[in-house]
């Protein structure tokens, strides 16, 4: 792919994220409804005017935060993922597995990531794994070079008779290790399972370490919702920017891979 087709992949899934119309998109972007469903459809190649205002447009969103946007269409499931690392908490997801929904607004809302997110899958399994995939992906795009951040970093969360434990190391190497046992095999129509296939996934796209363990526990719902809070803590803690190493990155190599 080459640079003009990435900033037209890029811009569509621009406005697939925010549910723009051809003519919103056509005003930021500077030209014509007709140019822009042209151009966007591949019916014509993109001219100077196009490609200069679709560089503003993307500019633009790179100066309001660490930010990523992730498109993932396949025969198995569809998905829109927008991440804001330097966000509030502010989510909206919909996945069409309420628990799923449930456990993931929990990295949104203790991390302090601003995440939207829709995704629709031909089975439950392909479903979690591939947001799994989009969200670690979006999560190492959003981070690029990785440039003064804390990079390590850890929390304990309790949920009544449960604690959980999440470690991070942001980098470059995707590595999972979890310990956690579950008491069933089901959690509200989600197969427990699942819980350590998204971790594991997520890791593995993120390029991060990720060590996961519940301590102890009884309750399966408990142990799910601790994971998540502890993990959405860590992932807040580990991105935030160390002002004393601002501008570099946190290595001796001087370099984490992307």
């Amino acid at each position: 792919m080459d640079s003009t087709e990435k900033v037209l992949q890029q811009i569509i899934q621009y406005q697939n994220i925010n549910g723009l119309s051809d003519q919103q998109m056509a005003d930021k972007i500077g030209c014509s409804r007709p140019l822009y469903q042209r151009t966007r459809t591949a019916k014509i190649p993109m001219g100077g005017t196009f490609i200069r205002g679709a560089m503003r447009v993307l500019e633009d969103t790179g100066k309001q935060g660490r930010k990523s946007i992730i498109q993932r269409i396949t025969k198995e499931t569809n998905i829109n993922l927008e991440i804001n690392i330097d966000g509030t908490g502010d989510y909206s997801i919909n996945t069409g597995v309420r628990i799923f929904d449930h456990l993931l607004s929990h990295i949104a809302r203790h991390g302090l990531f601003d995440i939207k997110l829709t995704a629709i899958g031909d089975d439950i399994h392909h479903l979690v794994e591939d947001v799994a995939i989009c969200l670690g992906k979006a999560f190492g795009e959003a981070l690029a070079e990785k440039k003064g951040i804390v990079r390590m970093a850890s929390a304990s969360v309790p949920m009544d008779e449960t604690l959980a434990t999440v470690v991070v190391d942001i980098g470059g190497r995707g590595y999972p290790v979890i310990k956690a046992e579950f008491s069933g095999n089901d959690l509200s129509g989600l197969p427990v399972d699942l819980v350590r296939h998204f971790l594991e996934s997520f890791a593995i796209e993120a390029r991060i370490n990720l060590h996961a363990a519940i301590a102890y526990g009884t309750n399966d719902h408990h142990k799910a919702e601790a994971l998540f809070k502890a993990l959405g803590r860590a992932l807040d803690a580990a991105t935030r920017i160390d002002e004393r190493i601002a501008g570099e990155v946190p290595s001796t190599k001087g370099y984490l891979e992307k």
